[in-house]
């Protein structure tokens, strides 16, 4: 008997240990959006081209639309890899089947002449087995 619950102890350690090595869902887009985050304070060109689909559709603060190949030129202007800090905060993560997701976040850069605080909005799509952004959408948010 003894033996017996021995093997179900161990046959269910090894079940849960194997459960808890794939991060859930919500982990992964998390850790997807803090590579984001860092891809565009360090404009990592090499990141811009993992994260980013081919078909990624950007609107900016001003209202323009880029496509992947205008945005990632346009972070040479970019002020977020100037900013002191570069951070996200009150994200939320919300799945639409297997293959969607959207997070709202806001975000915040400090220093001398960049300091900004802003909303976005990160549409990501499971392709191919990997999360990559199909659209992004950012606004401003003006000071009081």
């Amino acid at each position: 008997m003894i033996r017996f619950v021995i093997i179900i102890f161990l046959c269910s350690s090894c079940v849960l240990a194997g459960q808890n090595k794939r991060p859930s869902r919500k982990a992964e887009i998390l850790r997807l959006e803090e590579a984001w985050r860092s891809a565009q304070q360090n404009n990592d060109r090499t990141a811009f081209d993992r994260l980013l689909a081919t078909d990624v559709t950007f609107v900016g603060t001003s209202g323009s639309l880029r496509d992947k190949k205008d945005y990632v030129a346009s972070r040479a202007a970019s002020w977020i890899p100037r900013a002191t800090s570069y951070t996200i905060h009150d994200l939320s993560v919300r799945f639409f089947g297997g293959v969607v997701c959207i997070v709202t976040g806001t975000e915040e850069t400090t220093g001398a002449g960049v300091a900004n605080k802003g909303r976005f909005t990160h549409v990501w799509a499971r392709r191919l087995g990997r999360w990559q952004l199909v659209a992004i959408q950012r606004t401003n948010i003006e000071p009081p």
